[in-house]
Parts: structure tokens; sequence; C-alpha cells
């Protein structure tokens, strides 16, 4: 399976650095590799991990079609909570990742998710390439 980075992903990436939310060293030794698990899925162990995988849910709480959230604890110094949106069609599409704050917030961003898998059903988003 091929890995795609979104515009979304890539842009979420920048800022997150930019904000110097997490580390290049936690980036290449943790996110990264966890992110290239995806050209094996679902045969990782990780994927069967509910605390780093898991199927995205809109506010009222239905499963969104194709969308699954990478997770990851403790990450950064502030020792926060990440989030990757993840697409599963015929590839895994990268979309935004964010830093989870509250219930509230990321009931947003998952609502702007089930957008973007719209939008890439619909080929109407831009890949910035492949993993």
């Amino acid at each position: 399976m091929e890995i795609i980075i979104t515009q979304w992903a890539l842009d979420s990436y920048l800022e997150l650095k930019r904000k110097q939310t997490i580390t290049s060293a936690e980036y290449w030794k943790k996110i990264r590799p966890d992110v290239l698990l995806l050209k094996d899925y679902p045969k990782p162990p990780k994927f069967n991990d509910g605390k780093f995988w898991s199927i995205a849910s809109d506010k009222s709480g239905n499963k969104l079609d194709h969308g699954f959230k990478m997770k990851w604890h403790q990450i950064g110094n502030g020792k926060i909570q990440l989030r990757l949106g993840v697409a599963m069609l015929d590839n895994a599409i990268l979309c935004e990742a964010y830093h989870k704050q509250n219930d509230k917030q990321e009931k947003r961003k998952l609502a702007k998710f089930k957008t973007y898998i719209q939008l890439i059903q619909n080929g109407r988003y831009i890949s910035r390439g492949k993993l």
C-alpha cells in the first residue's frame, strides 16, 4: 500500500514544527516509523492497539467511512496527545495532524476530516508526495 501525503498533512506538520509542538527527533524516531507501518496495513500488531489506531467518528458517534486516527501520547516538550487522520481507500492518505486539546476541539477536527475524506473520494486534494 502506498502512503500519500496531502497538502493538509504537510501544512499541519509544518505548523506543528513551527510551534515546536513536536521535535525533529520525535518525528524521525517515533512518528515516521509508525506512519510507515501503513505500507503493511493491517499486518503490524500495532494496528490492533486501540490506543494507537482507531476508527474515526463524527460528533454523533457515527463511524466515518474510510476514516481512521493514528494516536500518540506524551509527545513533544509539552507532552501532548498527537492525532493524525488517515483516509484508508486504495492507499493510505494522510490528512491533518493535530494536537488534541479537548473533546470539542477534536470533534471540530474530525468534522474537517470527514470533509477531507469526501474531497479525496472526489479527487479534490493535492498530493505532496508518497512514502
